[in-house]
Parts: C-alpha cells; sequence; structure tokens
C-alpha cells in the first residue's frame, strides 16, 4: 500500500498512533535483536559517541553502554539544540528526558565520532521525523560524523516522508532486521 503524507503532522500522527500499539504489544523480542544487531555495528566503530536515554516509546540502547572500546556523551537541551555531555548521573530534564547532571562535562560535538539517533519513523534512505520540536535536526546541521537512527521495523516507512532542506539525513539504521545502510537506498 503506497500512502502519500500531505504534512509531517500527518505523517507524525499516523506513526504516533502506530508506535502506541506496538510498544503497548512490548517489544522484548525485537529489542533483543536490535541490541545484537547494534552491538555488532560498535564492534567496528572507535572513539567517541552520543546516545539517548530512551523514552517509552523509542528503543532502548542502553545495553551498548558496556561497550568498553568506546566512550559515551549524552545530550542536553539548551535552547532548541542540544550539546552533548559525559555522564555517570543523569537527571529528569524537559520533555521527560534523562539528561547528564549539571556536573557532566561538555564535549564538543566534532568530536564526537558517530551518534545514535532515535526517531519517530524513518525510511531507508536516511529520511527521518522526530517528535516535531527540531533539536536533532538542529544540533546535526553541521554535524559530519556518523549518524545512525535506531528504530524498530515498523517505524520504517516504504514510501517517502515529507521532508525539508532543513532535515538531517541519517548514515545507517539499526532495526531488529538489521544494518541498513542508507546511501545504498537514495532516491
Amino acid at each position: 500500500m503506497s500512502v502519500s503524507w500531505s504534512s509531517k503532522k500527518e505523517c507524525r500522527s499516523f506513526f504516533k498512533s502506530l508506535c502506541a500499539q506496538e510498544f503497548a504489544q512490548g517489544l522484548v523480542q525485537n529489542q533483543q535483536q536490535l541490541n545484537l544487531h547494534l552491538r555488532d555495528f560498535l564492534k567496528t566503530q572507535t572513539g567517541l559517541w552520543g546516545a539517548y536515554r530512551a523514552l517509552p516509546e523509542e528503543a532502548q540502547v542502553e545495553e551498548v553502554f558496556q561497550i568498553s572500546h568506546l566512550a559515551w556523551t549524552f545530550p542536553k537541551m539548551r535552547e532548541g539544540h542540544l550539546e552533548f555531555f559525559e555522564a555517570q548521573k543523569f537527571v529528569l530534564g524537559p520533555y521527560g528526558v534523562w539528561e547528564p547532571s549539571p556536573d557532566s562535562p561538555q564535549r564538543d560535538l566534532q568530536a564526537i565520532h558517530g551518534l545514535l539517533i532515535p526517531g519517530l519513523v524513518f525510511n531507508k534512505n536516511g529520511s527521518r521525523l522526530g517528535k516535531g520540536k527540531g533539536f536533532y535536526d538542529k544540533t546535526l546541521s553541521s554535524y559530519q560524523g556518523v549518524k545512525v537512527g535506531i528504530c524498530f521495523d515498523f517505524q520504517i516507512s516504504p514510501n517517502p516522508l515529507p521532508t525539508e532542506a532543513h532535515d538531517v539525513t541519517m548514515d545507517f539504521l539499526v532495526t531488529e532486521s538489521g544494518l541498513v545502510d542508507c546511501s545504498k537506498h537514495q532516491e
């Protein structure tokens, strides 16, 4: 079934509803498979990486924080964009997101080799729609590192997503089915 979204709002509404249904059913096996594929991908990576503390309706990535050859940073919302910090302790920030505690050291975005990025919906060419605030797009507009979208298969749309010039695309997607190299799916 081919769907043409008339707006980002319409697309977000559909996928918010779909996510609510899917997450309510529980995704334990899917999450375990996603974790395996993410670990396999990260085995080949080095350096400092950025990740997120997942909201209830986002794929979890906490298991990979134990990968010893990588160092981790986490985002904190600041004036409409994200800044990244090394963190051992977290506090509840705006929008119910766990953020690094105030005493966490900040890291320059360009020093971060790659980022694990949540989203509401993606497609295989790397297009991404988040929740609509634009934090990741604003932050990543000049970022040159590896961008990895983290989601479940049902969050990958086979149809083009409504995008704008400022929307940042992913280099890879990781789902319970494996790794998607977005450069192989350019339209």
